[in-house]
């Protein structure tokens, strides 16, 4: 009795992870498979308590790359819907939030505000 149950467990455990494997290489396909449909050149422009331009670039995955004013990098994701959540420079704390969708949105830099426009190329 003690082997049948030792036996059910150790298949139930082996199951489970063969499921968990295969459950992880569909969602790595996927990924691979995906294609964002943001992706592309974008140009941008910023007004508030500080004007400015800004370039991004959006790769297949959805990362964005971006310049600010030619000197600024900027880093981040572009989600479902065309949002821009928490897109940023890491020096110069520059974070821009929106959504493609839209082509707008707000941004800031510490107590500087403003908001921002932006087209595809």
């Amino acid at each position: 009795m003690k082997f049948k149950l030792f036996a059910f467990v150790i298949l139930y455990f082996a199951l489970t992870s063969c499921q968990q494997i295969m459950d992880n290489h569909w969602e790595r396909q996927e990924l691979a498979n995906y294609d964002s449909p943001y992706k592309g050149n974008w140009i941008g422009s910023y007004t508030g308590q500080e004007t400015g331009t800004f370039v991004l670039d959006i790769n297949k995955s959805g990362n964005v790359f971006g310049l600010r004013n030619n000197a600024d990098n900027l880093g981040g994701k572009v989600y479902e819907g065309g949002v821009l959540m928490n897109l940023h420079s890491p020096t110069s704390n520059f974070h821009i939030d929106g959504n493609l969708e839209t082509n707008s949105g707000t941004w800031k830099m510490g107590s500087l505000s403003g908001t921002w426009t932006i087209v595809k190329q």
